[in-house]
């Protein structure tokens, strides 16, 4: 299929903002349940995008970034609800490295842990490493769906403005 193509059915896909609406509040809801972008089934990761940025009134900012935070929330209780023992069989590893990957946590060294830092250039660089919250999640979201688009215009390739 060629981009001209796909491009004429990605703009066919919710002609109306009624129906672009709906689909952004599946896309909430879907995110709030703790799901990433990329596993939405009515729509890929450029689709999405494409919407986003043609219907940015149809695809408020804050709802995206509630629903991060909301999503970030039901991973938290998960581990919340096994570290206390109520969850059956919870594996604190998975847990560990989806929210590593999910959230951007990370192990702290016993510097990091106890603070004990040599100089404000150490600490700076050790800065850029803390947890996202979900605004930044949220964020980084948007980054996402807009980044493709940066580069086909910046390779001189369709832009889908």
């Amino acid at each position: 299929m060629d981009e001209v193509q796909r491009d004429a059915e990605t703009e066919a896909m919710w002609p109306t903002a009624d129906l672009r609406r709906k689909m952004f509040a599946a896309l909430c809801t879907h995110i709030a349940a703790g799901f990433s972008l990329e596993s939405f089934p009515d729509a890929d990761r450029k689709t999405i995008r494409y919407y986003a940025e043609q219907f940015p009134e149809d695809f408020p900012r804050e709802r995206l970034e509630e629903a991060a935070r909301r999503g970030l929330l039901e991973w938290e209780k998960i581990g919340k609800d096994g570290a206390r023992g109520d969850l059956a069989k919870f594996n604190a590893s998975a847990w560990a490295f989806n929210m590593k990957n999910r959230a951007g946590w990370r192990d702290r060294s016993e510097v990091e842990a106890w603070n004990v830092l040599s100089s404000p250039e150490e600490m700076s660089r050790i800065e850029k490493f803390k947890p996202r919250g979900a605004e930044e999640i949220a964020l980084g979201v948007i980054a996402l769906l807009t980044r493709e688009n940066s580069r086909n215009d910046e390779d001189g390739g369709p832009a889908t403005q």
